[in-house]
């Protein structure tokens, strides 16, 4: 009885043992990324980077917070930079520009859409900030999702592109972001404060003087 025992417990080890490597082969398997999603998604990001040009040129040209035109000028020559960068990444990947991919064209119809809207001019600078918060915010998940896909990419010099143009671009579209929802706040604050038909201060000098009046 011992010795069959012994036998058992000796062919079970032999079967974990053969079927170890199996198994390590398969958690070896990792999925590899798809080479024509890589050059349909580069042709997107370079749709909302055109997008983002195109805003960047409306905001400065009905702009009338002129402290604001020294950043949005900053940010749409770095946005011109990063066309350049998904342009090189669309022609490395098999791509080009005249073949959008249709995420590429459903990013170009929602440019256009936001570039269409039609607004009274005190509300031109808010809508203009609001529209980039919308295109700024969708530009950087684009560049933070090719972040975390990088180390996928087999193709070696594909892949040292994609690293090169992430590193130099990744803290500009944090900055793009986070200026752009600041100074949206900043400006919906300011609308907030300001009567219709009033100048900026009369709100506050009309209750001061109705204060005055009354008794306590």
């Amino acid at each position: 009885m011992k010795k069959r025992t012994s036998s058992a417990h000796s062919n079970s080890r032999l079967v974990t043992r053969k079927g170890a490597p199996s198994r390590a082969r398969s958690r070896s398997r990792a999925p590899q990324l798809s080479q024509e999603w890589l050059k349909h998604f580069f042709s997107e990001m370079l749709a909302v980077e055109h997008g983002g040009i195109e805003l960047y040129e409306k905001a400065l040209e009905e702009l009338t917070h002129d402290d604001l035109r020294s950043k949005l000028e900053q940010f749409h020559e770095q946005t011109q930079r990063h066309v350049e960068l998904c342009e090189e990444l669309l022609h490395a990947a098999g791509g080009n520009e005249d073949e959008m991919s249709p995420a590429a064209e459903a990013a170009e119809h929602k440019a256009q859409g936001l570039l269409s809207a039609d607004v009274p001019d005190e509300l031109k600078d808010i809508n203009n900030i609001e529209n980039l918060v919308l295109a700024e915010t969708k530009d950087h998940w684009n560049w933070e999702l090719l972040g975390s896909l990088m180390e996928k990419i087999e193709e070696r010099e594909l892949k040292k592109l994609v690293n090169r143009a992430v590193r130099e671009v990744r803290k500009q579209e944090n900055d793009h972001v986070s200026w752009n929802q600041k100074m949206l706040t900043r400006l919906a604050t300011e609308a907030a404060y300001q009567q219709p038909g009033m100048e900026e201060g009369e709100a506050e000098s009309d209750e001061e003087e109705g204060g005055a009046d009354q008794d306590y």
